[in-house]
């Protein structure tokens, strides 16, 4: 009688333990709920310029690639729980219209600090204006 109690309480703990975190971050990669769009030109030009500030200014990371399509941070040594981020431009199947996509990763299996969600978002406020 004893057992299924036991079994019970294991398994409560370990749903509300925060192991699973780090998946919920894989899973918030994934999704594209803070899209963001540009027309080519001076649009583009500007979003892109406040990618790139806010990648310098938030990410705690040295840059290691900026180029008119890719935002990339150095990755950190080590199972660290601080941000990489990868900013791409794309072009959509529209002309002269890109997506600005935001990836946010960390080498650590807890959760990253700041979670990637919440930089997402973030960084997606920035980059359009709402901050």
């Amino acid at each position: 009688m004893r057992y299924p109690q036991l079994l019970l309480i294991a398994g409560v703990l370990f749903s509300a333990c925060g192991c699973s975190e780090g998946t919920h971050d894989l899973d918030v990669n994934l999704s594209k709920s803070d899209q963001i769009r540009c027309q080519a030109g001076p649009d583009c030009e500007s979003k892109w310029e406040r990618a790139y500030k806010w990648v310098l200014e938030s990410s705690g990371l040295k840059l290691g690639t900026k180029t008119d399509g890719l935002i990339k941070t150095e990755e950190p040594p080590g199972a660290s729980r601080t941000l990489v981020i990868i900013v791409s431009k794309n072009p959509t199947s529209h002309p002269s219209i890109y997506e600005i996509n935001f990836i946010g990763k960390c080498s650590s299996i807890l959760s990253c600090i700041p979670s990637v969600a919440e930089s997402r978002t973030r960084f997606a406020n920035f980059v359009l204006g709402a901050d």
